[in-house]
C-alpha cells in the first residue's frame, strides 16, 4: 500500500471518528480539549479596553465601518439623517488555547468580528441608526465546554464587565434625548440578558428604548415573565421597548442538541442559573409575531449570502435574495425553534460546520432576514417618534 493511500485512509479515519465523536458526545467533546493549557487567573488578563478611545469599537459613527456595508440597490441613509442609535454586541470570534478571553487588539480576531459579525448583521440596523460595537474580552468559545465550572462565571464576569462600561460610555456619548435599540448575537445575546437586567430595565432608559433584538441564544419565557419587569416580549411589528429573540433551524431536520441548556445559564440577578423550564422565545423575523404561523415566501424582503472577508465599507455585500425564505415558530411546550424552509435559494442554503449539527442555523440567524430585520428596526424607530413627538 503507497503512503499516499495510508494517508489518506487515516485522514479518513479521523474525520469520521471526528463526527462520530460529535453525533454522540457534542462539541464538548472535542473544546475539553482544546482548552487553554492553564486555569483562568494564573496569567495576567488582556489589557482592558478604553472606550473613550474609538479603536475599542468595531463600529462608531463617522470611522466608516463594516457596519455601513450595503447590497446592491438598497439606498444608503446617511448618518446625520439616521434619528436613533444602536448598541451592538457580537457574536463570539475567538478560540484556541493561548487564553480564555480575548485581547482586544489582537488584529486577527478583530477582522473576524468585523468581517463577519459587523459587515453581515450590525449592518442591518444602519438603516434606522447611527451604529455603535463595543470591541470586548469576549469568552473563548471553549469556555462553553463546562458551564457549571467556576471558570465559565470568572470568564464571563471579565467580558460582561466590559460590555456594561461600553454600554455606560455609549448612553453618555448620545445623550439624554436620543432613542435607541439594543442588538446583539449568540454570546452578545448572553451578555445582553445581563445588561438588560442591570442596566435597562426598570430605569427611565426604557422610555427611549425602541427594541431589543436578543438574536441567537435560546432565550426562554422565564426571562420575560421573572426576569424583566418593564421589557415584555414583541407580539407586533411596531410594538415599542420590547424584546425580539429566535434560533432559526432548518423544518426539514430534527433539531440538534446545540443550543440545548443555554436556557440554563441565562443570568438571572444572582447568577448564570437560568430561570427554570420554561417555553423559549420565538418571534417570526418575517411577521414580526409569535403565532405558529407561517409566512408566505412573497412576504420575505431579503437575505444576504454570508462571505468571508477581507472587507471595507466601500465593498458592497453580497445580493439581495427576496421572495424565498418562509419561517414559522414551532411552539412546542418547551421547544420552540424558528423552523425555516427548506426550499429556500440554494445559495442561502448552509453547509459545514452547521450541517453537522442537525442543520441548526444559528450561523446565518441574521443574514436569512437581513432586509426585514432593517425594514423593521426603521418601521420600530419611526413608530417611537411617532409616539413621542412632544419629545
Amino acid at each position: 500500500m503507497s503512503r499516499r493511500k495510508k494517508l489518506w485512509i487515516w485522514t479518513g479515519a479521523v474525520l469520521l471518528s471526528t463526527v462520530t465523536a460529535l453525533a454522540f458526545f457534542g462539541t464538548s467533546i472535542y473544546t475539553y480539549f482544546l482548552q487553554p493549557g492553564h486555569d483562568f487567573g494564573d496569567r495576567p488578563l488582556p489589557l482592558a479596553p478604553d472606550y473613550t478611545d474609538a479603536r475599542f469599537w468595531a463600529a462608531w459613527p463617522g470611522n466608516a465601518s463594516p457596519a455601513e456595508r450595503l447590497p446592491p440597490g438598497v439606498t444608503a441613509i446617511p448618518e446625520s439623517e439616521r434619528g436613533a442609535d444602536v448598541f451592538f454586541l457580537h457574536p463570539t470570534t475567538f478560540g484556541g488555547t493561548a487564553s480564555w478571553v480575548a485581547p482586544v487588539d489582537d488584529a486577527q480576531v478583530n477582522a473576524g468580528t468585523d468581517y463577519g459579525s459587523i459587515s453581515t448583521q450590525a449592518s442591518a440596523f444602519n438603516g434606522c441608526c447611527r451604529i455603535y460595537a463595543p470591541r470586548f474580552r469576549q469568552a473563548n468559545i471553549l469556555t462553553y465546554s463546562d458551564r457549571q465550572d467556576s471558570t465559565f462565571t470568572q470568564v464571563m464576569h471579565v467580558a460582561y464587565g466590559d460590555i456594561a462600561e461600553a454600554f455606560n460610555h455609549f448612553i453618555a456619548t448620545i445623550g439624554p434625548d436620543r432613542p435607541f435599540l439594543l442588538a446583539s448575537h449568540s454570546q452578545g445575546t448572553f451578555h445582553l440578558v445581563r445588561l438588560l437586567q442591570e442596566e435597562v430595565d426598570g430605569t427611565p432608559l426604557v422610555e427611549r428604548l425602541v427594541a431589543v433584538y436578543a438574536i441567537g441564544h435560546s432565550l426562554t419565557r422565564g426571562l420575560v415573565d421573572n426576569g424583566l419587569s418593564d421589557i415584555p416580549l414583541c407580539e407586533a411589528p411596531k410594538q415599542q421597548a420590547c424584546l425580539i429573540s429566535w434560533d432559526a433551524h432548518e423544518a426539514d431536520r430534527n433539531p440538534s442538541g446545540l443550543g440545548n441548556g443555554e436556557g440554563d445559564i441565562t443570568w438571572n440577578g444572582q447568577g448564570y442559573t437560568g430561570f427554570g423550564a420554561h417555553q423559549k422565545l420565538c418571534v417570526n423575523p418575517i411577521t414580526w409575531r409569535t403565532d405558529a404561523i407561517k409566512s408566505a415566501a412573497d412576504e420575505h424582503l431579503g437575505a444576504i449570502n454570508w462571505q468571508p472577508g477581507p472587507y471595507t465599507a466601500d465593498v458592497p455585500l453580497d445580493g439581495l435574495y427576496a421572495g424565498t425564505v418562509t419561517a414559522q415558530c414551532e411552539l412546542g411546550p418547551i421547544s420552540n425553534w424558528l423552523w425555516v424552509n427548506g426550499d429556500r435559494d440554494p445559495i442561502l442554503r448552509t453547509s459545514f460546520p452547521w450541517s453537522l449539527f442537525g442543520r441548526n442555523l444559528h450561523g446565518v440567524d441574521y443574514s436569512l432576514f437581513w432586509a426585514d430585520i432593517r425594514e423593521n428596526a426603521m418601521q420600530r424607530t419611526d413608530a417611537w417618534f411617532a409616539a413621542n413627538r412632544s419629545l
